[in-house]
């Protein structure tokens, strides 16, 4: 589980010292909610977004969900393409923000790292019609895309095979690559794997994307012979 009830209340307890216009909406055993304006004053090439939004940020206790935050006053346009039907925000793929706190949920370092970055984004992209610091896909291509950049990979067949044999293997150096470079995996992709294939924690995350990606490019397989022959 990400927090727990202790856990977790101390790490609320930190965000609300950090952001002073944020309080609790509403608590129980299983979720806390926090309600309020957040200010946002960052800059990057050479622009600066300095404006206050007014979210709502669910911390979920006892489980292994991610928190999350929704635009709570419709100031993202419901056309932006990371926004959900719910009010929503993605701001990173799942993997991409476990993989970040796999020592340990920070919620004070996912509001600066992750929510905030969403914001200075939406406003940059508002302004110039781009993502400053890019972006990636939803779903299955986000995932790939998330571990193509982890894996320093840019063609996404090579990053599944690398996905598959941290899945299933154990990390021989000699061995080659399997990638299929026909370089030692050592002296190739090795480098960026090694944690991936010690790392129980990192390597259970890998195993599950890596399943739940089969399972979506099985159900997709299934659906468009369907298709095929309905069509027929």
């Amino acid at each position: 589980m990400i927090f727990t009830t202790e856990s977790g209340m101390q790490q609320v307890t930190n965000l609300l010292h950090q952001y002073d216009e944020l309080v609790v909406l509403s608590q129980d055993e299983s979720l806390i909610i926090l309600s309020g304006y957040i200010q946002i004053d960052c800059t990057a090439r050479e622009y600066w977004v300095c404006k206050k939004y007014h979210v709502q940020i669910g911390i979920p206790l006892n489980s292994d969900d991610l928190p999350y935050v929704i635009d709570d006053d419709n100031q993202v346009d419901q056309s932006y393409p990371h926004k959900y039907s719910d009010g929503k925000l993605c701001t990173e793929t799942d993997s991409a923000i476990r993989i970040r706190f796999i020592g340990g949920f920070d919620l004070v370092a996912w509001m600066a790292e992750f929510v905030e970055t969403y914001f200075f984004s939406y406003e940059y992209y508002q302004r110039f019609g781009e993502f400053p610091f890019g972006e990636r896909g939803h779903n299955l291509e986000g995932i790939i895309e998330t571990y193509s950049d982890l894996f320093h990979e840019k063609d996404s067949v090579k990053t599944l095979r690398l996905m598959g044999a941290v899945s299933s293997q154990r990390y021989r150096g000699h061995y080659p690559c399997p990638c299929g470079s026909g370089k030692r995996l050592r002296s190739c992709h090795g480098p960026y794997l090694f944690d991936f294939y010690t790392d129980e924690r990192l390597n259970s995350i890998v195993k599950k994307d890596f399943s739940m990606i089969k399972e979506e490019v099985i159900r997709r397989q299934n659906e468009q012979q369907r298709n095929s022959r309905t069509s027929k």
